[in-house]
C-alpha cells in the first residue's frame, strides 16, 4: 500500500499528520509526505530550503520516524544530512539516508496550484490512498477559503481519506451501492475502525423505493466479512435520495465512508462533482473509497 499525504503550514494538516502516523503504523505502508507551496509557477522555486512549508515538513518526517521504538520501525532510522534535490517538473525531495528500514519513506515539496499538484503526485506516484487535513466544523477548506479538499476528493483516481481537524470518530458510517467493492477497500474500513475502536454502520443505498436483491445481497455479505473479523455491525437499506440529509445528519463524533466507483448510483442520482458537494456538507472525517 502506497500512502501520499499532502497538506500545508498550517494545523489542520498537522492532525492529519498525526492521522497517518496512526495508519502508517497498523498497515506497514510506503509513505511520501507532499508538502504544497502555493504558487503561480512551480518553475519558479529554487530551493524549497527557505519556505516555511519546508520548515514544517521537516517537523512532521521527524514526528514520523520518532513514532516508533528503537528497533521497531519499519522505516528505518536517518542517517546524515537532510537536503533537498530537485526533480522532474518542479518537484523537490529530501535527501535524507534511512538505515534498516523495509518500508519507503520521503519527503517531497511541490510549487503550484494545491489541487493540482496533490493530484499529480498521486498518479506519478501511483498512491493507494491520499490523506489531507482541513478546517474542522461546518467548514471544509484550506487556508484561504481554498476549496483544496473538494478538488481532491472529486477528481483524485485513488481512495481518499480526508481528516477534519480534531473531530474524534466513534462510529463509521459506510455506504454502498450497485457499484464494485474491492477487498482493498474493505481493508481499508476494517484499518479505520480497528485504529479508532469505532462503531460500523454499513448502509445500502436504493433507489425508487425498491429493496434491491443485490443490496441486500451485498449488504449481508459485507456484514459478514467485519463480522467475521469481530467487528460489530450495524448494517440497514436507505433510499438513494435521502443521502444528502444522511450526510447532513452525520454525527460530530463519527466518519463518513463511500465507496465511489465509476458506475455509481450517487453519481447517476446527484449531479457532476457530488462528492465534493457533499464534502463541503459533512461535518465529519469522510473516507473515499475507489
Amino acid at each position: 500500500m502506497k500512502i501520499l499525504f499532502a497538506g500545508d503550514e498550517h494545523s489542520y494538516s498537522e492532525y492529519a499528520m498525526r492521522e497517518t502516523v496512526k495508519l502508517a503504523a497498523n498497515t506497514w505502508a510506503d509513505v511520501t509526505l507532499l508538502g504544497i507551496h502555493s504558487a503561480s509557477s512551480a518553475r519558479r522555486l529554487a530551493s524549497p530550503a527557505s519556505l516555511e512549508v519546508s520548515r514544517f515538513f521537516q517537523g512532521y518526517r521527524d514526528l514520523f520516524l520518532g513514532s516508533w521504538r528503537a528497533g521497531e520501525s519499519p522505516y528505518g532510522l536517518p542517517e546524515g544530512d537532510h537536503e533537498w534535490k530537485a526533480l522532474k517538473n518542479g518537484r523537490w525531495e529530501e535527501n535524507n539516508s534511512l538505515s534498516g528500514g523495509s518500508k519507503g519513506f520521503r519527503v517531497r515539496v511541490r510549487a503550484g496550484k494545491p489541487g493540482a499538484e496533490i493530484l499529480a503526485e498521486a498518479r506519478e506516484d501511483q498512491s493507494d490512498l491520499i490523506v489531507l487535513g482541513c478546517t474542522k466544523g461546518e467548514r471544509c477548506v484550506w487556508e484561504g477559503a481554498k476549496p483544496v479538499p473538494q478538488e481532491i476528493v472529486n477528481d483524485a483516481e485513488c481512495s481518499v481519506l480526508l481528516v477534519k481537524q480534531e473531530q474524534p470518530v466513534s462510529t463509521i458510517r459506510a455506504c454502498f451501492d450497485q457499484g464494485y467493492i474491492s477487498q482493498e477497500s474493505r481493508e481499508m474500513v476494517n484499518q479505520m475502525v480497528t485504529l479508532h475502536s469505532a462503531k460500523l454502520e454499513l448502509i445500502g443505498l436504493t433507489e425508487k423505493g425498491s429493496i434491491n436483491v443485490d443490496a441486500f445481497s451485498r449488504l449481508s455479505q459485507l456484514g459478514e466479512y467485519f463480522s467475521d473479523r469481530e467487528i460489530s455491525v450495524n448494517p440497514r437499506l436507505t433510499e438513494v435520495s435521502e443521502f444528502e440529509d444522511l450526510i447532513g445528519g452525520d454525527p460530530n463524533e463519527g466518519m463518513l465512508a463511500i465507496w465511489a466507483g465509476k458506475r455509481s448510483l450517487i453519481g447517476r442520482f446527484f449531479p457532476r462533482d457530488w462528492i465534493g458537494r457533499f464534502v463541503s456538507k459533512c461535518r465529519t472525517s469522510v473516507l473515499i473509497m475507489r
